[in-house]
């Protein structure tokens, strides 16, 4: 039988922040890597907000409320990063600020979370391919040392409380008219 506490610390055996600080190249990749999902965000928020502009409100309420909550529950540092435990240092590029408090929630997750379910609401993304992307980046960040397996799974909680709140709120027509405007200037539609 699998100890509950051992699987949700759980950490690999080799050291991979390691393994991609020890050569520059590496350690790009890995700053990249960290970065590229917020580009897929950013992205399936385009998509979203082209179908109805609506979800612009949507997306911004679930961000601002992932945001409190994240900062709110990593202020109380319930343990720290493996990374920091293993004594392994930050790679240059990260924002060192975000990394100093606590590993729970995973904020990559509640993102992750509440966009996957905004696009199965919305259906403007194939779900195979999402996950095909999204998935290995938070194993990756388990594997490096960012994350506990336990902290992915707050994320995914707490993705769901943003996400249900958010997803009822609707705009009067007249207010995403103007946003409608906004968006298509921007974008140039």
């Amino acid at each position: 039988m699998v100890n509950k506490k051992t699987f949700l610390f759980w950490q690999p055996k080799n050291d991979w922040l390691f393994f991609f600080e020890a050569k520059a190249y590496r350690e790009k990749i890995l700053v990249i890597l960290n970065y590229l999902i917020w580009l897929f965000f950013f992205y399936l928020s385009y998509l979203l907000i082209r179908s109805d502009t609506n979800i612009f409100w949507q997306i911004l309420f679930a961000t601002v409320i992932a945001e409190f909550f994240e900062r709110l529950l990593k202020s109380k540092v319930y343990w720290q990063r493996p990374l920091f435990k293993r004594k392994d240092r930050l790679p240059h590029g990260l924002v060192s600020n975000w990394y100093q408090t606590g590993s729970f929630p995973s904020g990559h997750t509640i993102k992750a979370v509440y966009f996957l379910l905004f696009i199965l609401q919305y259906q403007v993304f194939p779900l195979p391919i999402f996950l095909l992307i999204v998935s290995p980046l938070l194993i990756f960040r388990v594997l490096v040392g960012f994350h506990y397996p336990i902290d992915i799974l707050g994320g995914i909680i707490s993705g769901f409380l943003v996400w249900f709140p958010s997803s009822f709120i609707n705009f009067p027509d007249n207010i995403n008219k103007i946003v409608k405007l906004i968006f298509n200037f921007i974008f140039r539609i």
